[in-house]
């Protein structure tokens, strides 16, 4: 479009928004680009520290581009945040190891681990100077121009209906420009089949700004849905549930019905309870257990997929396959090939 408002145009120009400033990146680091089909594809080694990263970068929409970053080592950087006029959010989902990230100026400081969210608005009034420092980080970045987003919503949908949610939006922040919290099992699951997704074609290509778009816009959800209210009795249960099944090996787990009458809840309190705070019901939180356990097998044994299958309380390798591909989006075969 002629009125694209790129979103780097507001970083003075700059790649790698919201990362680093980037003449102090291009001073830590060799950037070699990666010629891709589709997107930007970047590997960055440091000139001092032992760090490696290769960093992905998608331009998905004019209301959302996306950055895949995996770094091996450790890294410690300042950087600024400059000040945009356009109501911009950068969304981080950590994927792996974890990161620190401290303000000078405000002296907040928040800690990310794996399934972590911190959802910063650039649009603040003030310029601020942070300290990043990570190790072995792997996660994804979003930003969100909401400006653009109700451009193009407003021709589509009423624009009250678009007002009244980007007011709860807002909400998340209360009074603050970061708004931290945990992701549910439902993002968890997304994250894996994105971090794993190939780009070979036009159909791979839509089918991962499909699942970015979902991403993106579940994890506001979240954050939005966790300043409602919640009843107590459904955190209580989804968190006696989880130490009740900690306790069991994965090829032990009992059945739902088991479950929950062991915790004294109905089945409908219990289907519930876990739809409500994990997204997802406690027949697929188990399974996402089992398909986490077989992949950490993977990585770490020699076992075969017949092998792993079995214990995980799969008889049928296919459907096992079936389940891992639909939790990563990649077959265990291949999978164990790439550990």
């Amino acid at each position: 479009m002629k009125n694209r408002e790129k979103i780097e145009n507001e970083y003075e120009n700059e790649n790698f928004a919201g990362i680093f400033n980037g003449h102090e990146l291009k001073k830590a680091f060799e950037i070699k680009e990666i010629k891709k089909e589709f997107g930007k594809k970047y590997s960055l080694v440091s000139k001092e520290e032992n760090l490696k990263c290769a960093l992905e970068r998608y331009e998905l929409d004019e209301d959302y581009e996306v950055y895949l970053l995996k770094a091996s080592g450790k890294m410690k950087q300042d950087f600024f945040y400059p000040k945009v006029k356009s109501n911009i959010f950068e969304i981080v989902y950590c994927l792996e190891g974890e990161c620190f990230i401290s303000s000078t100026q405000s002296k907040k400081n928040y800690y990310l681990k794996k399934g972590d969210i911190l959802i910063y608005k650039l649009n603040n009034n003030d310029i601020d100077k942070y300290r990043f420092k990570s190790s072995d980080l792997k996660k994804i970045l979003i930003f969100l121009n909401m400006d653009n987003l109700e451009s193009n919503l407003s021709k589509s949908m009423d624009k009250k209906s678009f007002l009244k949610w980007k007011e709860k939006v807002l909400n998340i922040f209360e009074n603050d420009i970061f708004c931290y919290g945990k992701s549910n099992s439902e993002v968890n699951i997304l994250s894996n089949q994105i971090e794993n997704m190939l780009i070979n074609d036009v159909n791979d290509y839509l089918e991962f700004k499909m699942k970015i778009f979902h991403f993106l816009f579940l994890i506001l959800k979240i954050r939005v849905n966790s300043m409602e209210t919640i009843l107590i009795d459904d955190i209580q249960i989804v968190k006696e549930m989880k130490e009740m099944l900690n306790e069991y090996s994965i090829s032990e787990i009992p059945t739902i019905k088991e479950l929950y009458e062991s915790l004294k809840v109905s089945n409908y309190q219990l289907q519930r309870a876990f739809k409500k705070i994990e997204g997802v019901t406690i027949y697929q939180y188990i399974q996402k257990k089992k398909m986490e356990y077989s992949k950490f097998l993977l990585e770490t044994t020699d076992k075969n997929i017949l092998d792993i299958a079995i214990e995980v309380g799969y008889e049928n390798p296919s459907k096992f396959s079936k389940t891992f591909k639909k939790y990563f989006g990649i077959l265990p075969s291949k999978y164990q090939r790439k550990c």
